[in-house]
């Protein structure tokens, strides 16, 4: 998939706010997904505007990340985990 510009579901995505964290319920494909602080701020950066580039500087901005430490693996992983449980729209 790709991941230039990612974007989440409207339709069927189910949230629920539980202080730092979130759960997401798919309805069709019935899947649930808890997201912790980090993965909440990707999940709510994946409106079709924001790059992963950009939701890298957020997160190297808001939890101090200095750039020798690779996070992008991480925001990809993330990614691809809400892909896979079908809470991304198919580019």
């Amino acid at each position: 998939m790709n991941f230039k510009k990612p974007k989440r579901k409207q339709e069927g995505i189910i949230t629920q706010d539980i202080g730092n964290e979130i759960v997401l319920r798919n309805a069709d494909e019935k899947t649930i997904h808890v997201l912790n602080t980090t993965a909440r701020i990707v999940w709510e950066l994946c409106d079709g505007d924001h790059t992963v580039e950009d939701i890298e500087h957020t997160l190297r901005e808001k939890f101090s990340i200095p750039d020798n430490v690779n996070v992008l693996n991480d925001i990809l992983n993330t990614l691809s985990t809400l892909s896979e449980k079908g809470m991304l729209e198919e580019l």
